[in-house]
Formats: structure tokens, C-alpha cells, sequence
């Protein structure tokens, strides 16, 4: 993991900066995750935003060299989602390694697939389902050959073992897959 150190002080200094009060809605400073000072605890959003800070910060040893920076907030994720080419796949890339903001991957370098494991698998559901422009982007393809990726969910985001099985259950109860 990048410098923990640093980015432990670099987000201190990003929260001390808010200058919220008590009970002041708030948004965390590098994940963009909502909590009320005061009432919600800013440990858990702190440990978030570091992690966050050290896979930006880990990110370019595992993508290409002309791969944007690693998306952290979930504005910055959707533009990047909803832009074309790589930077498009990198927005996918990190949503799938912060869950979408919901904690459950929370930035675990460690237990995720690579980035070019990753844009494989999500090349592979893209050209399945036709969905988000990736799957006529020949480049792409090329560069990141469609093939499944074990634990890559219908929403493009990969999933561990026990969480995937829990995911693709509650997409055939909702009907989404069979």
C-alpha cells in the first residue's frame, strides 16, 4: 500500500479544513461520502478516504501509462463512467474498487483484480450486453480482450466468492438474470 503516513496527514488536514460544527451536513473530502459532524463517527469516513488516497496513489504501478488518475468521489467516477475509451473503463475500475461508496470493497487493492484482469472481464459484459458504448470501441477490444472474469457482477463491479453469490441471487429474485 502507498505511504499510509501521508495520506493519513494529507486527510487529516482535508477534514480539520471543513470547519463543520455539530450537527453540520458534510461531505467527506475525497470520496465525497455523506455524514453529519457530530452524530456520525468521522473515523470510518477518515479510514475510507485513506484508503482511497493510497490506491490512487498505488494505482498508475497497475494501469497502463496513459491510464487517467484513479477516480475517488462518485461524481468523478460517473464522469469518468460516462466519458468513452480508457478513461471510461478507469471509472469502472473505480467504482468496482470502492463499491460504489458503499464500503464493501473499500479500496482492498489486495482482494481485487487487476485493472487489465478487470477491463477484460468488463469488455466481455460489455460486448454480452451492449451496454455503456465500450462494446463497439475496437481499440479496446483489442487492448483489453473480451473474457469472463470469475466474481464480475451484471453491474460491472467484481465481487468476492461469498459476496457475488449473494449478489447474482438477489438478481434472479429481482428477475434481472436467470
Amino acid at each position: 500500500m502507498a505511504n499510509s503516513t501521508n495520506s493519513e496527514k494529507e486527510v487529516d488536514q482535508l477534514f480539520a479544513a471543513l470547519n463543520a460544527r455539530h450537527g453540520d451536513s458534510c461531505r467527506n473530502p475525497v470520496t465525497g461520502g455523506a455524514f453529519v459532524w457530530g452524530l456520525d463517527p468521522t473515523a470510518p469516513q477518515k479510514n475510507e478516504a485513506v484508503r482511497a488516497l493510497c490506491a490512487r496513489a498505488g494505482f498508475p504501478a497497475n494501469a497502463p501509462s496513459d491510464a487517467p488518475p484513479l477516480p475517488l468521489s462518485h461524481n468523478d467516477v460517473e464522469n469518468y463512467r460516462n466519458a468513452r475509451g480508457l478513461v471510461a473503463v478507469v471509472g469502472f475500475y473505480g467504482r468496482s474498487l470502492s463499491r460504489g461508496g458503499y464500503g464493501r470493497q473499500s479500496y482492498d487493492v489486495s482482494n481485487h483484480p487487476t485493472f487489465h484482469d478487470f477491463a477484460c472481464g468488463l469488455m466481455a459484459i460489455a460486448e454480452e450486453s451492449g451496454l455503456w458504448g465500450l462494446e463497439g470501441d475496437a481499440a479496446l477490444k483489442r487492448r483489453f480482450p473480451p473474457r469472463p472474469l470469475a466474481g464480475m457482477t451484471p453491474g460491472a463491479y467484481w465481487a468476492p466468492p461469498k459476496e457475488y453469490e449473494d449478489t447474482m441471487a438477489s438478481y434472479r429474485r429481482a428477475g434481472l438474470v436467470e
